[in-house]
């Protein structure tokens, strides 16, 4: 394993703990503000979740057939993320119910299983740095610097505290108005494309985080309103 391999592996394992906090945080936080979590509609968030990136399959096979080129797929991927989610998430919340309750605890468990995601990425990247043989050269170019540097899991720490409110708030908006599902899906297409561009163009962490922190609070915002009216 390389330096800089074994500095990212040790800062991941050192992260771990903490990206496992945030949506056991945000539980806390809920039930402090009265909402009473269901076990159900957490794991039914979680399998939600799943089966949106299960439905990506054919979404990634047809842009790769129709573009041959696999830089040129993922942008039609990523805008298909929304639609994808957001379309599941609504058929889970006529299930389950779109009181305050389930729609908070489907959203919680929609990002807890997101964080799970993050942190096996985490450390398929840090494998792909430690290794020296051209297909892994050839995999780290097509990553974006920032995913590669040693602070990565730190601020993938802060990434999933705002994007873990997003899917909550995204879940309640769609809660109080299931018609709404249309901007929500438009709305996290755009914010999944525009965070690929910001990265690739090499944004600063702390700009594309700031900037996802207050879409975050402003979609929470709306969706607390929408719902409690």
């Amino acid at each position: 394993m390389t330096t800089d391999a074994a500095v990212l592996r040790r800062n991941l394992l050192t992260a771990v703990p903490f990206l496992i906090a945030v949506p056991i945080m945000i539980g806390l936080v809920a039930i402090r503000l009265g909402i009473d979590l269901r076990v159900g509609p957490l794991i039914a968030g979680a399998v939600g979740w799943i089966v949106a990136l299960v439905l990506r399959a054919p979404v990634a096979a047809i842009a790769m057939r129709r573009t041959q080129d696999r830089e040129r797929a993922q942008p039609i991927i990523t805008a298909a993320s929304g639609p994808l989610e957001e379309v599941v998430r609504l058929v889970f919340l006529l299930l389950l119910g779109r009181d305050v309750n389930t729609a908070v605890s489907l959203g919680l468990g929609w990002a807890a299983v997101e964080v799970v995601y993050a942190i096996a990425s985490g450390f398929a990247v840090t494998a792909l740095v430690g290794r020296t043989d051209p297909e892994a050269e050839q995999a780290r170019a097509l990553l974006p610097p920032m995913m590669l540097s040693s602070s990565a899991p730190w601020w993938g720490v802060v990434e999933r505290i705002w994007a873990s409110l997003l899917h909550i708030g995204f879940t309640l908006i769609v809660a109080a108005q299931p018609i709404l599902v249309i901007a929500t899906a438009i709305v996290h297409s755009a914010t999944n494309m525009l965070l690929m561009r910001e990265i690739r163009r090499g944004a600063s962490p702390a700009t594309i985080n700031a900037a996802g922190a207050v879409l975050a609070l402003a979609v929470v915002s709306v969706g607390a309103w929408l719902i409690g009216r």
